[in-house]
């Protein structure tokens, strides 16, 4: 895969894929990761997803707010979504820490705002604690779409309201929080050709890598980053949009 490939990078991660299944099996992943330090060369970083709709009823704590939105629930669907965060924020540090502590090179959050601006504001959170706690932790933050679900709506970081953010804006946030590598994501247009997304996606991506600080891993694969939403991507538009993004858009990894 190293040579093959020419990764500089690697992960390691559950097959659940989530930061809330994951901190119960800490106690076997450690000596997973310990192994595949051994035999890997690159850089490996232990990833997961925030995933804030596993904190919901009746798998979670707490009530599902798309149950309580349609009854018109406001408020109590807000309340739920900010005490999902809170569980979130907590998985992730201890998962980040445990992980670290155990050798691994970073630590990624995966697919990030999936559940909207609360996951979004959890991972805020969760960045910010590990950077204070562990000031030369390596930090990878990938998103999950091109902008910010409202789901939530009034939300804010640092005066910022994040409903509505789009990636030149979302890797401001993450920056003052402590990341260190940001992944945008821009969604593929099944209605479009290749080259309109590829084209789409490069604007977007420049414009986020320009007003950067930080270096910028573009997510390039299935229905982002110009890539057609099929489980077996053609190569020959993946080759094209993976050149246009480091030729045009400069960026520093995919």
């Amino acid at each position: 895969y190293e040579r093959m490939l020419g990764a500089d990078t690697m992960e390691m991660g559950h097959m659940d894929y989530s930061y809330k299944p994951a901190k119960s099996i800490m106690w076997i992943e450690q000596p997973t990761f310990e192994q595949a330090l051994l035999v890997t060369i690159p850089a490996l970083f232990y990833g997961a997803m925030p995933n804030l709709g596993l904190y919901t009823q009746p798998d979670g704590p707490c009530p599902n707010p798309m149950g309580l939105i349609p009854q018109g629930k406001i408020s109590e669907a807000r309340a739920a979504q900010e005490e999902m965060a809170e569980h979130a924020v907590k998985d992730m540090v201890y998962v980040g820490s445990v992980m670290y502590e155990s050798g691994a090179d970073g630590i990624n959050f995966d697919t990030t705002a999936a559940a909207g601006d609360a996951e979004f504001l959890a991972a805020l959170r969760a960045v910010e604690i590990l950077r204070k706690k562990y000031p030369q932790m390596c930090i990878e933050v990938g998103m999950a779409g091109e902008f910010i679900l409202g789901m939530h709506g009034e939300l804010t970081y640092d005066g910022v309201r994040l409903a509505g953010l789009y990636p030149h804006k979302q890797v401001e946030l993450m920056e003052k929080a402590g990341a260190t590598i940001f992944g945008p994501a821009i969604n593929t247009n099944t209605d479009k050709s290749c080259p309109w997304n590829v084209a789409r996606a490069a604007t977007f991506t420049k414009a986020c890598v320009e007003n950067s600080h930080i270096p910028i891993h573009a997510n390039v694969g299935m229905g982002v980053g110009g890539i057609p939403v099929t489980e077996t991507p053609p190569v020959d538009s993946v080759s094209r949009a993976s050149k246009a993004m480091v030729e045009i858009t400069r960026l520093d990894g995919l």
